[in-house]
């Protein structure tokens, strides 16, 4: 769920035989994506190595300079490679949503990085994939009670100002006759919060061989208190700190779309107002309380929100933040995802379900 905002390294070929796609064996990757993209763009299609991305809890991130010719012009330019693995906590991947969403919103007032290719078939590198630009910025990290670097109040009203107004500009989106409008989701307002419980329902389902009190009266409590939708919207689905890029004061970008959907833009805002993304602060992602937050939404979007509005889609928040853990479990567990982060999600269980009753008391 994070993306490409930390130091890279040069991945070396693996020794022996290189499964249908393993995220260390960095040349087998080049090599593929290098054939597919020289039948596709141009025959004299050439990548440099790629260097692999530590960071990033769902697709697997790679940087890397390509060149091509582009109009009878060479092109050479630093590029992100986003591949979905067989085995990762939402497999099976589609890189279409995505790419539709970042494609449809360049130009919109959304920074977005430029997208290039993608392909959902995982005969081409092993793996369902896109190719965008990188873009230069760090992330504030939300692991901690300040954000990572200090957020005075200086940092904390430009940056925070920045990050409202893009997500304003996402929900503004009028996506309909555009190629967003084939991302998926919920299209009818009235069922637009049931259908996301249902969704993560059904994610818990498969990821969990036992039934889990907490979640399931948390589901219950979600669909007989579901709000309609003010408006349908494209929105984000992981917007938060941590998955934008700042350089210099500025957000460059806002990443990891991968749970992007048609549905209410109330879920965005909610997904703000976890716990796990500002610690002990006050601040919802290290930004603003929760008034400021509801405020300066409205200001800037032209939906008015609700106190409440935010507390229900909260508490789906925090939900759906425990069904993920879970499917961390099992993509560690069953599906041999060799990533200890994954089984280290395992240990947050406990801690993450008090989250929910937490949520769950504020919105009742």
């Amino acid at each position: 769920m994070m993306a490409y905002k930390a130091q890279a390294e040069i991945i070396s070929p693996s020794a022996g035989q290189a499964r249908s796609f393993d995220p260390y064996d960095g040349e087998t990757v080049r090599e593929r994506l290098s054939s597919h993209l020289r039948r596709e763009v141009d025959a004299s299609f050439e990548i440099g190595p790629l260097r692999r991305y530590t960071v990033g809890f769902s697709w697997v991130t790679y940087g890397f300079r390509a060149t091509w010719r582009e109009n009878g012009r060479s092109v050479e330019r630093d590029l992100i490679l986003r591949a979905g693995p067989p085995r990762g906590i939402f497999a099976p991947y589609r890189a279409s949503p995505e790419f539709t969403a970042l494609g449809a919103l360049a130009g919109s007032g959304v920074p977005v990085p430029r997208v290039y290719w993608f392909s959902d078939d995982s005969a081409a590198i092993g793996a369902p994939f896109f190719v965008c630009d990188l873009v230069p910025g760090e992330a504030p990290i939300p692991w901690t009670r300040d954000g990572g670097p200090a957020f005075d109040d200086a940092r904390r009203e430009g940056l925070g100002g920045q990050f409202v107004a893009a997500l304003a500009a996402l929900h503004r989106f009028k996506w309909e006759g555009t190629p967003a409008a084939a991302i998926g989701g919920s299209m009818d307002a009235t069922r637009a919060a049931i259908d996301e419980v249902t969704r993560w329902e059904g994610l818990l389902a498969m990821w969990s061989p036992r039934r889990i009190p907490m979640l399931e009266i948390a589901a219950r409590w979600l669909r007989r208190n579901a709000p309609s939708a003010r408006r349908i919207s494209i929105v984000h689905g992981d917007y938060r700190i941590g998955n934008f890029l700042e350089a210099e004061g500025r957000i460059t970008a806002i990443l990891d779309w991968e749970l992007v959907h048609l549905g209410d833009p109330a879920e965005d805002v909610g997904w703000i107002c976890l716990q796990a993304w500002r610690g002990r602060s006050p601040y919802m992602c290290h930004f603003f309380t929760r008034e400021e937050l509801r405020d300066r939404y409205a200001l800037l979007s032209g939906i008015e929100m609700s106190l409440a509005d935010m507390a229900y889609w909260e508490a789906f928040g925090a939900y759906k933040l425990a069904v993920m853990h879970f499917g961390a479990v099992h993509c560690f567990e069953e599906r041999g995802f060799d990533d200890l982060r994954m089984a280290g999600m395992g240990l947050q269980i406990p801690r993450v379900l008090l989250q929910v009753e937490s949520a769950m008391e504020r919105a009742a």
